[in-house]
């Protein structure tokens, strides 16, 4: 059949519209669905498999219908990379992938991954963010050397953050194992750099708690910078460690998370590390910080919502640690080192999750069991008793949050705004 036969085969299958399915050159077929609507299908073998997909409609109206030439034409292509053992469709689909050139483009293809599997992504984006993209971001993934790296580690080190050091070693290496499988490297630089000769050495368990006079001199500090610690930050820090909660888990809620009737707030399963969802009582003495923040965040949905710019609806993860690391002088994300005030009422280092660590010793302090305590932080159990054990100590973990907010709140010495 001449091509001026085939073209007029073409028409009158399309002008009929019955369903047809018709071989008009090897691998092309046309699909007729109804009158004047068919695609152009490619339809092939490849390791013993059948496989097809549509390479257009057939028309020619506009650039993006095929007619039979151009249909032919894409046929001619499909066969010379069968020829070669590549697969069309696996080609075309690889074509339309995003190109990822620079270690921004392999980072957040490694975010988007880790999106995809786990719900809380914030610390690799703060590392990402605050630490590294401003030096490797722009750089092309093939270019960088590995005093690139070196360079980037040892700013961190000289910050005198050794464990941050190692987050950062870990999200470049993790970065580089994207750029190896994509075939955009040949040799991976990152794997010569270890975390005990490099970066900061193996991490040490932290045991910063803060006792009591610590914790009535930090929260003194806290009130003497209310630019740096604003109302709704000192709230923050106090339900912290009041209630025990991860961070972002307390940032990132909603006013539907609350009742206040009930003195009830609601961790969700989705927003929890270990995915499991928990009713924490809210003590009598913290009911003020909740009507509080209520006035503060206004018609907000969150009960921090943001203040500048951002991405995110809420507070970011960074906005306490960057706060309380600026009053200890320590350089944080692209700030300088300051004065430690901190030092001024004698009060060593800690960080945003030592207050959890603090809430946990403070439970056995008071006499609370340990099996209320660890329900308290919402642990997961482990073995059997995860499967069987569904009680979750309401009343004794409210009767405990109560004791423990009568030790806290006078050392804390919140002042409810409306008081």
């Amino acid at each position: 059949m001449s091509i001026l036969e085939q073209r007029s085969r073409v028409d009158e299958l399309v002008k009929l519209g019955n369903p047809t399915f018709e071989n008009f050159y090897p691998s092309l077929y046309l699909d007729v669905k109804s009158p004047g609507k068919a695609s152009w299908i490619i339809r092939y073998q490849l390791y013993g498999k059948r496989r097809q997909f549509k390479i257009g409609s057939y028309g020619t109206d506009h650039e993006e219908l095929l007619n039979l030439e151009g249909a032919i034409k894409a046929a001619i292509e499909c066969r010379k990379k069968l020829n070669d053992g590549i697969d069309p469709k696996l080609d075309i689909e690889r074509q339309k992938q995003p190109k990822l050139i620079t270690f921004d483009d392999c980072a957040q293809k490694f975010l988007e991954k880790k999106r995809n599997k786990i719900k809380t992504t914030y610390i690799y984006e703060r590392v990402y963010n605050n630490e590294i993209k401003s030096h490797l971001g722009a750089i092309r993934i093939d270019r960088i050397h590995s005093y690139d790296i070196d360079n980037v580690i040892q700013r961190v080190l000289d910050s005198g953050r050794p464990s941050v050091a190692n987050q950062v070693l870990l999200f470049i290496k993790r970065v580089f194992k994207i750029a190896t499988k994509y075939k955009l490297i040949t040799c991976n630089i990152a794997q010569e750099f270890s975390q005990s000769e490099d970066a900061g050495g193996a991490d040490k368990k932290r045991q910063r708690f803060l006792e009591e006079h610590e914790i009535e001199d930090a929260f003194s500090i806290f009130r003497e910078h209310q630019h740096k610690i604003p109302t709704a930050s000192y709230i923050a820090l106090v339900l912290l460690l009041i209630l025990g909660t991860r961070k972002m888990e307390l940032l990132s809620a909603k006013w539907q998370q609350v009742d206040l009737k009930r003195q009830t707030f609601k961790l969700l399963d989705t927003a929890t590390k270990t995915q499991a969802s928990l009713i924490v009582p809210i003590p009598d003495l913290a009911v003020s910080l909740f009507q509080d923040l209520k006035l503060l965040s206004g018609n907000s949905e969150y009960l921090f919502p943001k203040r500048k710019a951002s991405k995110k609806p809420h507070i970011a993860s960074d906005t306490l640690n960057d706060a309380v690391a600026s009053l200890f002088g320590v350089a944080y994300g692209k700030r300088k080192p300051g004065p430690n005030y901190m030092a001024n009422v004698d009060v060593e280092h800690f960080t945003i999750h030592d207050l959890r660590r603090t809430f946990r010793t403070l439970l056995s302090k008071i006499g609370t069991r340990r099996e209320v305590a660890e329900k308290c932080m919402n642990h997961s159990l482990k073995g059997v008793e995860q499967t069987y054990d569904c009680y979750g100590f309401f009343p004794e973990r409210q009767a405990a949050l109560n004791n423990l907010a009568e030790r806290l709140m006078p050392l804390v010495k919140y002042k409810p705004l409306l008081s």
